[in-house]
């Protein structure tokens, strides 16, 4: 076998050689053609802002109705861990959590005040 022998590793390699440089040329022609039959597809990434709209929509719930606030933030916390989603989502749950929290011992600090069930 040559790769046992460097020396006659070497001449295999030689003499091998433009079978190996057209193999490889076969190859990257054959890469082109199939990248050209599937071209990429856009990314459905948004550009960093598309999760405003959750935490808008989530600090209006808190600040609506605190129990249902906990319960989205809460959601989306659990969603988040349970897909393994990204920081974004981390980031919304936390502060729809916290706003609905603040909202809730706002409330619950009023005298006489009583959230509609």
């Amino acid at each position: 076998m040559p790769y046992k022998d460097p020396e006659l590793k070497k001449e295999w390699e030689r003499m091998h050689r433009p079978q190996r440089l057209a193999r490889r040329r076969e190859l990257r022609r054959i890469e082109a053609v199939q990248q050209a039959a599937r071209p990429e597809t856009p990314s459905t990434r948004g550009g960093g802002v598309g999760f405003l709209v959750p935490l808008i929509a989530g600090g209006a719930l808190a600040a609506y109705h605190p129990k249902l606030g906990m319960g989205a933030g809460g959601l989306t916390l659990a969603i988040a861990a349970i897909y393994k989603k990204g920081w974004s989502w981390w980031i919304v749950g936390i502060v729809i959590l916290a706003v609905a929290l603040f909202f809730y011992w706002e409330n619950q600090k009023e005298p006489g005040s009583s959230e509609a069930e």
